[in-house]
């Protein structure tokens, strides 16, 4: 996959531009605050239907405007693909070769891993930034898992809104006790597959990761582990089936806890990862260097999964990530960058950076005030 060509048409700091790309390595080079983000975001956001930074459609849209446009060429396979999100306040519309499509639908074709300082800060921030993690790594050990995951949603969706309904009292007990019993069946078994899922993968990942992370620290003994957190259980080494009888006796243990909250308290949403550095949890016995060190691995072994899977590399997208790095792991990242035949964008405000990379197909965009000044 190579992004051939971006437009922004009132997105974010942009009023209108046209971007060609380099095959290899982009590198956008400017002062905080000046739209190199803003840049990766729209690729990001186009290839795989969400943005990778919180928000709503209004952040999108440059100000005094009501509407944004994406637009972006896409080669896979030595077929070019038109890209176009249409974006108004309320609403997105995303179109493939002038079809509409859904995010999910674009996800299961194109292949983007993001390095960011929210990601690399993933393991002290909440649970919700490591489920996307896994979430993000699903898609790469299948992509139909794509389709798993959007349809749980839509579950949890539901479910959440018979609940709520109860709570403002839309909906007596007796009512919402026989929606949710029609209901549940169906988010449960979603929710034992999407948690299942996910404990596949991260088990499917953890030579690579161990491997990365050796490569990354320079230290052959070191040792890396994943638990699956649900109800407080690891359950890396849990059945299918072990999964749903988790989740379903759950259920039934917070069932008045749910009715009164008006949400749903159970399901893989809710489940968390937690990171072992020899053993131990790396969000209480890892300094912030090592934390680093353990995404940026996970990443790494995803990418070196994807290779695996589908014979092709992801395009990666780095987000400042290399001015939060030591210069060994930094060092290390960008031998890693070298060896791998893939597209690469990065955003930094060291213009010396691009020497680091010494490619011949390398492009340096300079970024000022939404402005592309070569």
């Amino acid at each position: 996959m190579i992004f051939e060509r971006l437009r922004l048409v009132n997105f974010r700091n942009y009023r209108d531009v046209v971007i060609p790309f380099s095959p290899r390595v982009n590198v956008f080079v400017g002062e905080n605050g000046q739209g190199k983000t803003n840049l990766l975001e729209a690729l990001y956001l186009i290839s795989q239907g969400d943005s990778f930074r919180y928000g709503d459609n209004t952040t999108l849209i440059n100000s005094n405007n009501q509407e944004a446009l994406i637009q972006a060429l896409i080669m896979q396979n030595d077929l070019h693909y038109k890209l176009k999100l249409g974006l108004t306040k309320s609403r997105k519309v995303l179109t493939l070769n002038d079809k509409k499509v859904s995010s999910t639908d674009v996800r299961k074709i194109f292949a983007s891993v993001v390095f960011s300082p929210e990601s690399l800060s993933s393991i002290k921030e909440g649970a919700d930034h490591r489920r996307e993690l896994v979430d993000e790594l699903l898609i790469t050990f299948e992509r139909k898992n794509a389709d798993l995951i959007a349809d749980y949603r839509k579950a949890l969706k539901t479910r959440n809104k018979i609940l709520k309904n109860h709570l403002e009292g839309l909906n007596d007990k007796s009512v919402t006790e026989n929606l949710l019993e029609a209901l549940n069946p169906q988010f449960l078994r979603l929710g034992a597959d999407l948690a299942y899922a996910r404990i596949t993968a991260l088990a499917g990942l953890s030579k690579d990761f161990n491997n990365a992370m050796q490569y990354i620290s320079g230290n052959t003994s070191v040792d890396i582990s994943v638990e699956y957190v649900i109800s407080d259980q690891n359950a890396m080494s849990f059945s299918r089936e072990e999964v749903h009888f988790a989740l379903q006796k759950r259920v039934q243990e917070l069932h008045d806890a749910e009715l009164a909250s008006g949400t749903s308290l159970v399901g893989p949403h809710k489940h968390d990862i937690v990171f072992l550095y020899g053993q131990k949890d790396s969000r209480f016995y890892c300094s912030q260097g090592q934390q680093r060190a353990i995404i940026l691995s996970y990443k790494m072994a995803q990418i070196v999964y994807h290779r695996k899977a589908h014979g092709t590399y992801p395009v990666l997208m780095l987000d400042d990530v290399l001015s939060e790095l030591d210069k060994a792991k930094r060092d290390a990242l960008i031998t890693f960058l070298h060896e791998i035949n893939t597209q690469i964008f990065v955003t930094t405000t060291d213009f010396t950076l691009p020497d680091s990379f010494s490619l011949d197909q390398l492009s340096v965009l300079r970024i000022k005030d939404g402005h592309i000044l070569n």
